[in-house]
């Protein structure tokens, strides 16, 4: 399934085209015909493919996949950066993550508040990318956790992938990651002061300037990965 997902998810199986027969794949990818139609199975299931008597499994439409599912959100951000993709996931934090700063604000717990200090703190010494992504990463799934909800909660496991990829991609210039530091601090000081339209403002003006970032590290990867 992984590897069937991973590519049509990198395009070497297009929205449209037809996957190659159950006896021809199955003996490509040396597994049995009820371990290929078992893939099959769950990949429909993710919105991936369809399959029709006498016309094979087709790749669908990619605004029919589940970029929600966990495994395609990963295969998606696995492919490498994208501009789309990128924006994509820019849109989708700006709807969710204001409101769910928000909401953290008003819930936050003396043990939440730790949680997110830490994560800030680890930022505040990373000496590297790698340490500066991972912390970012920590502090915005812990404002997430924080909101007790567990839909936001799963979002943040979710997006994992893709924060990841986004993270590495804004924090290329090590200045950017200088300039950011006071702002996740902003949110913090509003979640700590139990202020939620503080926190609502702070986070959008975050990841206003995290965009702004991305733009500027889309500028330097090659056409074709900018067009996405």
């Amino acid at each position: 399934m992984e590897e069937l997902g991973r590519r049509i998810v990198a395009g070497r199986f297009p929205p449209g085209s037809v996957l190659p027969t159950e006896g021809d794949y199955s003996l490509q990818l040396a597994v049995s015909r009820t371990s290929f139609r078992e893939a099959i199975k769950m990949l429909a299931g993710k919105g991936l493919v369809e399959s029709r008597p006498k016309t094979g499994t087709r790749v669908r439409p990619r605004a029919d996949w589940n970029m929600l599912d966990a495994d395609v959100a990963t295969w998606v951000f696995e492919t490498g950066p994208s501009a789309s993709v990128g924006r994509a996931l820019f849109e989708f934090r700006q709807v969710i993550e204001p409101a769910a700063t928000a909401l953290a604000a008003a819930r936050r717990t003396g043990a939440d508040i730790e949680r997110m200090r830490v994560a800030l703190e680890q930022m505040a010494v990373a000496t590297g990318r790698e340490d500066w992504v991972a912390a970012d990463l920590g502090f915005h799934q812990a404002i997430l956790t924080t909101t007790g909800n567990e839909f936001l909660i799963s979002i943040g496991h979710l997006l994992a992938p893709g924060l990841l990829m986004s993270f590495n991609l804004t924090n290329l210039d090590p200045r950017n990651r200088h300039e950011a530091l006071p702002q996740h601090e902003a949110v913090f000081e509003a979640i700590v002061a139990a202020d939620a339209e503080a926190a609502r403002a702070a986070m959008a003006g975050l990841l206003t300037s995290a965009l702004a970032d991305l733009e500027q590290a889309l500028d330097g990867l090659p056409p074709a990965a900018r067009e996405g």
